[in-house]
């Protein structure tokens, strides 16, 4: 017997032992209280399909009065959105052993609640090695929420990214 063979012996067995089962159970092969066979015929009708109702009309004013979200830029608010805890950042292993360094700009889009709702890259260098790092790490930070006129407004940010394998770690930085 081979290697191979040896191997997939026994859940080929299993296997196998286990479709007997259920397909003796399903032909009434064997006798089971809990599965009991109900003879059923299937029985086709063609019919015309019933003509489409016309679309519905619908007040369009409340979707005109939903707008999508808006996000005030840094120059629309009072008090920018300031990072309260960094989120780690893992530099990318096949970056860090060939010692690439790269930056990554981020814009990020902030709740009222200081929560990232959205995070896309902007600009990266080089590009392919390093923008999941950054967005995974910017997704993962918390802040505080910008605010115009003392409350509290979704706004968005460009944030900056730095990878150096030879700087400070992170946690120097701050």
């Amino acid at each position: 017997m081979s290697a191979g063979a040896a191997r997939f012996g026994a859940p080929l067995a299993a296997s196998l032992a286990l479709h007997l089962v259920v397909l003796s159970a399903a032909t009434g092969g064997v006798s089971d209280p809990v599965a009991t066979r109900i003879p059923a015929t299937l029985r086709v009708q063609l019919q015309t399909p019933a003509p489409a109702p016309p679309p519905a009309q619908s007040d369009p004013a409340p979707l005109a009065r939903a707008s999508p979200k808006r996000y005030l830029g840094s120059s629309e608010v009072d008090e920018r959105a300031v990072p309260l805890e960094m989120a780690p950042l893992l530099y990318p292993k096949t970056a860090y052993i060939n010692r690439i360094r790269g930056m990554v700009r981020v814009r990020v889009y902030i709740s009222a609640a200081g929560r990232v709702d959205k995070a896309e890259v902007v600009e990266a260098a080089p590009k392919g090695h390093f923008e999941e790092a950054a967005i995974d790490a910017v997704q993962r930070t918390t802040f505080t929420a910008a605010r115009k006129a003392g409350r509290a407004v979704p706004s968005q940010k460009l944030v900056e990214v730095e990878f150096d394998p030879y700087g400070p770690t992170p946690e120097d930085r701050l």
